[in-house]
């Protein structure tokens, strides 16, 4: 019977050491933080170098890497271009004699030149890698597919890339490209003469002047011209004469402005071939073969 009171007297205890607590958790958390406003205090008294030195320790430094592109059209040497391109320069040219441009291609391996075959029009049809290139042909960076015959008077090298080139040039030939760069002010002055003459009534004359005037200004003006028959064709012939003149303002200088204008004018009977004549006693099968060119005649 008197167990009871002893433990009542113990959890009666109980919830006065609870309740304690639970007021002493109560007083200590204002003084935690007090505490912790009071940190940012210690921070603002620490000197310059005490302060960039903190603000270092708490940076995160990322270090990466990127992969760098280079245009297809950008400057390089070609030692370093991915592609198998051959540059005539004005010196090959006039060595070799070249009076055209397909006179001067066909010193470049690869490149072939149609004869007609398929109803080509007049002008010039190189065959790259045997490919038709007619459509690839640029004067200077720009696409010039007109069907024409290309003088060289004016030219002072050509480019010939071999092999797809969508990337530098678009959409063309898979067989390559050809650039034909123009002749244009440079520093200095000169004046460059060439006659020739030769069988067939042969004669050929061109000029080039390059004038500096003044610091930053050049004058070109490059002129030709041309007469002469065919060997072993009596009655095929070419007359033609040209004139390219062109200024350049800020010579030297690394921002140019180049105005230039070409004209060619050419007379000629070009040469279609040997020509096969049909006439009604004549059927396919009994055809005959003519040695002179088709003048003034209708063939099939």
């Amino acid at each position: 019977m008197c167990v009871s009171p002893i433990q009542f007297a113990a959890s009666a205890r109980g919830p006065s050491y609870l309740a304690l607590a639970a007021v002493g958790f109560i007083a200590t958390a204002p003084a935690h933080a007090a505490i912790r406003d009071e940190a940012p205090s210690a921070d603002a008294d620490l000197d310059g170098d005490d302060q960039d030195r903190q603000d270092r320790t708490n940076q995160i430094v990322v270090t990466g890497a990127r992969t760098e592109q280079e245009g297809p059209k950008s400057t390089a040497p070609l030692v370093n271009t991915p592609r198998s391109v051959v540059v005539l320069p004005a010196q090959v040219i006039e060595q070799t004699g070249s009076a055209t441009l397909a006179e001067a291609l066909r010193t470049v391996p690869g490149i072939t030149f149609g004869a007609a075959e398929g109803g080509n029009p007049i002008g010039d049809r190189p065959f790259i890698r045997g490919f038709d290139g007619q459509g690839s042909t640029f004067v200077d960076g720009v696409r010039d597919s007109a069907a024409q015959t290309r003088e060289v008077f004016a030219t002072d090298q050509v480019q010939i890339v071999r092999g797809s080139d969508s990337t530098l040039g678009g959409r063309g030939s898979a067989g390559g490209s050809i650039n034909v760069i123009s002749k244009l002010p440079v520093a200095g002055d000169f004046v460059r003469a060439n006659a020739s003459v030769g069988t067939d009534d042969y004669k050929r004359f061109t000029v080039d002047v390059n004038r500096e005037l003044g610091s930053a200004i050049g004058v070109r003006i490059a002129g030709m011209w041309h007469d002469q028959d065919v060997a072993g064709r009596d009655a095929i012939w070419s007359q033609r004469w040209g004139i390219a003149p062109s200024i350049t303002l800020g010579l030297g200088t690394d921002t140019r402005l180049t105005a230039s204008y070409y004209y060619l004018e050419s007379h000629e009977l070009p040469d279609s071939g040997m020509p096969f004549l049909y006439t009604l006693a004549n059927h396919p099968g009994t055809g005959e073969i003519e040695t002179g060119p088709a003048i003034g005649r209708i063939t099939t």
